[in-house]
């Protein structure tokens, strides 16, 4: 029964598909639909929607997935993701990419639904299969799409990592941008005294799933690394400075440019390695045992940050709020609200943050955003912010769960497990649209999901698949 979802999950993966580059996998998912003679819908987004008549005269049933994916890989690895095919790697129960993300969030979801459009085999209701796009950058496909092309008002989405478990609420969220003007000096004349750090080695991860686990955010790891260097007395100015691919994702590794000397007393000097290694020593933490800071000569560039924008930057990646901001009093143990540093960068005129925001809250996602925003303007920045997406709130009562539940009961022979989670689901955007609409997010096991650790769990996948065909045989 799994052969032919891998088969169509192995093609996938041949396709480049990050987010923003959608147009080649949505073309193969209308090349399938043209030469399976089946009804389909493309917009300008790249989203496609996919009609199979059923054999059941019941409501139709809409299953959903995204096709886009996060691109990260391991700092050694050769690898392009707007060209180049990923390298699976399989053995008897997972599946992962060579040095990459493997894309089962949510290659996997396409994979099924392709398998269940492919086999004539099935017992199920009507089917609208809708594909969209660009869900890790802000569900703008979602948000984008027609849901005048849709008459479903059950929706099975296809985009959870935890097998036997339905998902039947999320937060809403936001991602900002703040940008902190700079003025570019000549480098000083000493030009001895420049090296490249790299923070690295942290475990990263999914911004919504996993922010309850605490893992250091490189970037806010570098801020306090390099304000650690001003507390020791060191004469410092950066370069440059850049960390993270995505502001939805904690980011493990984050590179700076610096001239950093020693102003103290020269008599009790503080060597920068001792001073590495002893800040290490204090923020190394469990969740991330084997953080490092690389320390290298570096070929100054022409032009730097000033001490005073230095200063500023610095004490703005130490200020800002990051991480989990309030727990749910209702739910014990779901993150309320919480933010994400994902990105960090130095452009000629501006130092940049992004950040993912994300409360199931929604005035609370709203005060947090103006907390960013007061944030920016005390240093004299500016937040502008964009992608907001509904939070998805629990439904007391839900024929369409009941029946997901049972299905799952049968093929995992015991009960799922129904639950809320902080990480935002498509959901939402399709509850918004449609009125009355009945929404289950479900998927197998997959492990470190937007690293280059994700691991896809074969035999949960299959239990999964199972689960998904013996609820359409029950609908």
């Amino acid at each position: 029964m799994l052969s032919k979802v891998l088969y169509y999950f192995e093609e996938l993966t041949k396709i480049p598909h990050g987010s923003g580059n959608t147009k080649a996998i949505s073309d193969f998912c209308v090349d399938f639909a043209k030469n399976h003679n089946l009804k389909y819908y493309q917009d300008d987004s790249n989203n496609v929607i996919i009609y199979k008549k059923g054999n059941k005269d019941t409501a139709p049933l809409m299953l959903q997935g995204h096709l886009d994916m996060v691109c990260e890989k391991d700092p050694d690895v050769d690898f392009d993701f707007t060209k180049d095919a990923l390298k699976l790697v399989r053995d008897e129960n997972t599946l992962k990419a060579e040095g990459t993300t493997l894309g089962g969030d949510d290659g996997i979801a396409v994979a099924m639904c392709l398998a269940i459009l492919d086999d004539d085999t099935l017992t199920h209701p009507d089917l609208e299969v809708v594909f969209t796009t660009d869900e890790e950058t802000g569900m703008f496909g979602a948000h984008a799409l027609d849901a005048a092309k849709l008459t479903s008002k059950r929706l099975l989405n296809i985009d959870s990592e935890d097998e036997n478990v339905l998902t039947v609420g999320c937060a809403g969220g936001a991602r900002a941008e703040i940008k902190l003007p700079i003025k570019k000096q000549q480098i000083p004349k000493d030009n001895e005294n420049c090296y490249k750090v790299t923070v690295a080695g942290l475990i990263g991860g999914h911004s919504g799933v996993e922010i309850d686990k605490g893992r250091l955010n490189s970037n806010i790891v570098m801020g306090e690394y390099l304000e650690f260097l001003l507390d020791h007395d060191y004469n410092l100015r950066i370069f440059d400075i850049r960390g993270g691919k995505a502001d939805n994702v904690i980011p493990n590794e984050t590179e700076a440019t610096i001239f950093a000397e020693y102003a103290g007393d020269y008599k009790s000097q503080n060597e920068l390695k001792d001073v590495t290694k002893e800040f290490i020593e204090i923020n190394k933490l469990p969740t991330d045992p084997n953080l490092t800071i690389d320390i290298e000569p570096a070929k100054a560039s022409e032009r730097l940050l000033g001490s005073l924008d230095t200063e500023r930057v610095v004490n703005f990646l130490c200020s800002t709020p990051n991480g989990i901001q309030a727990m749910s009093e209702d739910i014990p143990g779901l993150v309320e609200t919480s933010l994400n540093l994902g990105q960090l960068f130095i452009t000629e005129n501006d130092a940049v943050m992004r950040f993912s925001v994300r409360s199931s809250v929604t005035k609370d996602k709203e005060k947090l955003l103006e907390r960013l925003n007061n944030k920016a303007k005390e240093f004299d920045g500016s937040m502008t912010f964009d992608g907001h997406y509904p939070a998805w709130e629990y439904m007391k009562v839900s024929p369409f769960r009941d029946k997901v539940k049972e299905a799952f009961t049968e093929v995992f022979k015991t009960e799922p497990k129904v639950e809320a989670i902080h990480a935002g689901l498509e959901c939402g955007i399709f509850c918004e649209k449609i009125e009355g609409l009945e929404a289950v997010s479900i998927g197998p096991n997959i492990f470190d999901i937007h690293t280059p650790r994700e691991t896809l769990d074969l035999k949960s996948t299959e239990k999964t698949y199972r689960a998904i065909i013996k609820l359409l045989e029950t609908l």
